[in-house]
């Protein structure tokens, strides 16, 4: 059930109550009201009974009298005269006053209660009346209280009906927000992240709204920053396996085709042994041997550089990886010019961060070699001043251009993958001129606290 029904309907619930209870009250008061009237005209009439036998004294004609008392009584809407004889035989009788209300029979069996009376004794005379009888009547005040009552309740009713009305009204326009915040969460789970709330409403909602708005931006953010890592990462893995296939091709393939050719030779000369043991041709077998030895250590160097460049940081620790990452490109760029000082304490950072630390430096001198043109790349890790490592990858290449755009080649994808992981480790990089006003220097700070660590690097010896 929706909230903004379960709302109206608690609420109306409330008002009918409510209602209910003001309904009670008016009736109480009602039937009050009726018995305060009725014994208050008992006490009236019995008074003017009283007062007019005290009278009776001076009259000659006793019986004449006594029935004109009775007679005044005649219209009254509370009260009415029964003049009895010795025996409580009616000898004359008053008339109410006929009411004009038509009452409902459910509302005067509610509040008439039990109607009054009061007997009052005549002195004896030769004419045998012996009392005059008051009888309260409450049907005229009832139809009184009834249309006060009626009214009232009227009242009450259309209070509540406005109230509802009103409430339902405001219900409707406050939960206006929640509802559109309801399908904006069912579009983000669908994977829509584009989506705005407007932000107006009680402030509450406003509030909510906002941070919706603010999620959803972090959202598209997100997913923006992680396509382009993805796209980063297939661009890693093609360059990765290309360098691979690359390697394969040039170094692996050809040591693979000499110890084939090598074997072959083997056979062919261990088949001949006997025809060419005269000739000294036999001798050059251990030569071909030898061959095949070294070609498969060479196989087997290539294999582990490869190891290392796949995995280099758990195998044989930073400073070791970026030395050899020097030496693998010193290897194909002899007419550049590394220089690499590493100055870290590597039992004070965990694995991942040394895992970033690498590929900062991998991506930093990828990059100034591709598009840079350089002479000379310098790499600088070090601690700094603070709790941090600070990492430098400077070249003497063609640098940037006066107005401070970079010229180089397309490197924001790579730039755009470090800066993320710089950021993914609370740290910060720049891209700044080189020294003399020459080149580019990619600069990186990490933080290396205890939040950093590796859970193994922490474990108690």
């Amino acid at each position: 059930m929706p909230l903004r029904l379960r709302l109206i309907m608690l609420i109306g619930l409330v008002l009918l109550v409510s209602l209910a209870c003001g309904s009670v009250l008016v009736g109480w008061h009602a039937a009050g009201s009726v018995q305060t009237e009725l014994r208050a005209a008992l006490d009236v009439g019995a008074k003017t009974i009283r007062n007019g036998v005290d009278e009776l004294v001076r009259s000659d004609d006793r019986a004449r009298e006594l029935r004109h008392l009775v007679a005044t009584f005649n219209g009254n809407r509370h009260v009415r005269a029964i003049l009895l004889d010795a025996r409580d035989r009616p000898l004359a009788a008053s008339s109410l006053f006929v009411p004009t209300q038509i009452v409902p029979g459910w509302f005067r069996h509610l509040i008439a209660g039990e109607p009054g009376a009061v007997r009052l004794a005549v002195p004896q005379g030769d004419d045998g009346i012996a009392a005059i009888v008051l009888q309260a009547d409450p049907v005229n005040e009832i139809g009184e209280v009834w249309a006060g009552s009626r009214d009232a309740v009227l009242v009450l009713a259309g209070f509540a009906l406005l109230s509802a009305l009103l409430i339902c009204a405001v219900i409707g326009r406050a939960l206006r927000p929640l509802e559109t915040l309801s399908a904006a969460f069912q579009r983000i789970g669908k994977g829509d992240y584009h989506g705005r709330v407007p932000e107006h409403g009680p402030p509450e909602l406003a509030r909510l709204a906002n941070g919706f708005n603010l999620m959803t931006q972090r959202l598209v953010t997100a997913a923006a920053q992680n396509q382009r890592l993805n796209l980063r990462l297939m661009t890693l893995q093609a360059e990765e396996r290309a360098d691979l296939a690359r390697d394969l091709h040039d170094e692996v393939g050809p040591l693979l085709f000499a110890v084939d050719m090598t074997a072959a030779t083997i056979e062919r000369l261990a088949g001949s042994g006997e025809r060419l043991a005269g000739s000294g041709r036999g001798t050059d077998i251990p030569t071909q041997v030898r061959l095949i030895h070294d070609a498969v250590g060479r196989m087997q160097r290539h294999v582990r550089a490869i190891l290392g460049r796949l995995r280099p940081i758990r195998a044989i620790g930073l400073e070791a990886a970026v030395d050899r990452l020097a030496a693998f490109w010193r290897s194909r760029r002899p007419d550049i010019e590394f220089i690499v000082a590493v100055a870290v304490e590597e039992d004070r950072i965990g694995e991942d961060l040394r895992e970033t630390i690498y590929r900062i430096v991998q991506e930093g001198i990828s990059n100034a070699i591709r598009h840079g043109k350089p002479a000379r790349v310098e790499v600088v890790i070090r601690h700094d001043d603070g709790d941090g490592i600070s990492v430098e990858v400077t070249d003497d290449g063609i640098g940037m251009a006066t107005e401070g755009r970079i010229v180089r080649g397309p490197t924001q994808l790579g730039l755009t993958g470090m800066r993320e992981r710089v950021m993914a480790m609370a740290g910060s990089l720049s891209i700044q001129h080189g020294r003399n006003g020459t080149g580019l220097a990619l600069v990186a700070w990490v933080p290396c606290g205890e939040l950093l660590q590796s859970p193994h690097l922490d474990a108690p010896e």
